[in-house]
């Protein structure tokens, strides 16, 4: 008779998951590597095995990423080559080098002939459900825990059904990882709350360093841990303050040892977090420092950025706050706006349902908002478990009313939900909801890693197969070379797009015109010499395709009017 009850139960949270998996190994196949990816390729196996942060990559971020995207060398098959990672004996490896992102050798990798590239890569990328399988895990626990299984249900799909997840986890890079463990820190957090035993402690911690260990982001993880321990002292339950108190020793003042109990937890849970970070450092305290620098030193300089047609090197205050309003679905705004509301209105259960769930999430925004680094809506992944989470809480009010209508908009904004993951894949890290135009109209407002990131190449080979078109004048905005698809073409002005001609093409030029949309707008134009209106001209033009939505092909006659 339990065998039904047990089905019902875990059917939702396989399904979903699986679906995701599913989701982002078509996505991780039919995709180019992004502009990121062939910098990072590799680097956990020559981290593990040479024990030296000295080469291009190493010193840009934590290793955790590295480590479990490099999984797939393991296999004697992809062994690394060594000539891959030889650099000339006078270079000097300092902070630039070694925070440096070397294409060249990620794409001397997928090209070498002793690899599949593309299906290396591949399994590189499908790493990431080692991070998914973590994360589903504490999404669930946490939503049922507050909301039941109908509410994990909503939350879970929520996460599995999210374009801006199913984009970014099929990359090899390092924004996945780190929405995966910052979010299982806080869960770890919340257990370790609820009941104050060294196992949960021990267990808190290491997902703490584990965040740590996956972009320098995390290190928000301590001070947002700190304010939680305050808040919970000073307005959460009387139990939990008992229960913290018992970590006070032999302090006999009872107003003071709930404070000396959570301070004596916050100092394990850092020791624990900064030993798994050890650890994974090679039991080193350099390469850290070397990140940390490189990140401090990324962060004083500006970065070229693109808002509604205007560009900035400083960025905008609401130029994240915008990214997310245009790059997630209307059924999930929806749905998380809805249980805000909820969780507003539940003052019985405050504490939990919202101070340790809404916090994290704030302060994250919040310190993203403030650095100024506006390149892409990846830098706020982190936030959303959170508010896939917060989504579930609609089934407080939707199922417990007896006004139908609350469940049917809960329903159909799922099924809405479903139907427009299903409407944009695999072309999910191009997504736009339909309040921005859907992702043909996202160029308007955004690009880079928004929309065009350089994953369209290999669809780009595919239609020019399918049409018979042999060699196409191409602006590439990305770091793979086409040579990896067997692609011929012309140069024309690019970001990194080497040009192996003998001349180069003049504008305004004839024929098959194939260019990457970040280019098209002029980001990155000024290089040239040419200003943003590089590719102005094309204005006069309709694209007859658009591959991915990221990349434009044009067909110019010979003799233009």
């Amino acid at each position: 008779m339990l065998v039904r009850p047990c089905l019902t139960l875990a059917c939702p949270r396989l399904v979903l998951p699986l679906l995701f998996a599913g989701l982002v190994a078509h996505t991780a196949w039919d995709k180019s590597p992004t502009w990121d990816e062939p910098g990072y390729l590799g680097l956990g196996p020559y981290l593990t095995d040479h024990g030296r942060w000295d080469v291009p990559g190493a010193g840009s971020h934590p290793p955790l990423a590295y480590y479990l995207q490099g999984l797939p060398f393991l296999n004697p098959v992809y062994a690394l080559v060594e000539a891959h990672w030889a650099y000339p004996v006078d270079t000097v490896r300092d902070l630039s080098f070694v925070r440096s992102a070397d294409v060249d050798r990620g794409n001397a990798i997928m090209m070498d002939p002793r690899y599949d590239g593309e299906i290396l890569l591949w399994w590189c990328r499908m790493s990431c459900l080692v991070i998914a399988a973590g994360l589903f895990y504490c999404l669930w626990r946490w939503a049922r825990d507050l909301y039941g299984t109908t509410g994990a249900t909503v939350a879970l799909g929520a996460a599995c059904l999210s374009p801006n997840l199913i984009a970014h986890a099929g990359l090899v890079t390092t924004d996945f990882s780190l929405a995966g463990t910052y979010f299982c820190a806080f869960y770890g957090l919340r257990r370790f709350l609820q009941q104050p035993d060294c196992r949960r402690l021990l267990l808190a911690g290491v997902f703490g360093g584990l965040a740590l260990a996956s972009k320098l982001s995390a290190l928000l993880w301590v001070p947002t841990t700190t304010l939680l321990l305050v808040f919970t002292i000073l307005t959460g339950p009387l139990e939990v303050r008992n229960r913290l108190a018992t970590w006070a020793g032999p302090v006999s003042r009872s107003r003071l040892r709930p404070w000396v109990g959570s301070a004596v937890a916050l100092a394990a849970l850092l020791l624990i977090a900064a030993v798994v970070l050890w650890v994974l450092y090679g039991f080193r305290v350099m390469p850290f420092w070397t990140v940390l620098t490189s990140q401090l030193w990324d962060l004083s300089c500006g970065h070229e950025a693109y808002l509604f047609g205007r560009y900035s090197t400083e960025g905008w205050w609401y130029y994240f706050p915008i990214a997310f309003l245009v790059k997630t679905p209307v059924p999930t705004l929806l749905l998380g706006f809805w249980g805000v509301m909820t969780l507003v209105r539940d003052d019985a259960n405050r504490w939990d349902h919202g101070l340790l769930l809404l916090p994290p999430a704030v302060f994250f925004s919040a310190f993203i908002l403030s650095e100024g680094k506006a390149l892409g809506l990846r830098y706020l992944l982190p936030i959303y478990p959170f508010l896939f989470v917060v989504a579930g809480a609609t089934m407080q009010t939707a199922w417990s009313t007896t006004r139908r209508w609350r469940r049917r908009a809960v329903i159909g904004l799922c099924a809405a939900l479903l139907l427009t993951t299903a409407g944009i894949h695999p072309d999910h890290l191009a997504y736009f909801n339909d309040m921005a135009g859907g992702p043909d109209g996202g160029h308007r407002i955004l690009v880079d890693s928004n929309l065009d990131w350089g994953q369209d190449l290999k669809g780009l080979k595919t239609w020019m197969d399918e049409r018979g078109v042999a060699r196409v004048k191409l602006s590439y905005f990305g770091s793979v070379d086409p040579a990896l698809y067997d692609l011929d073409y012309d140069w024309l002005p690019s970001y990194v797009l080497p040009n192996r001609g003998a001349t180069v093409a003049e504008l305004p030029t004839t024929g098959w015109i194939a260019i990457s949309v970040t280019n098209r707008v002029g980001v990155y134009m000024d290089i040239y010499g040419h200003g943003k209106g590089l590719f102005e001209w094309l204005d006069a033009y309709e694209p007859v395709a658009r591959i991915g939505h990221t990349i434009w092909v044009y067909r110019i006659p010979d003799e233009t009017p």
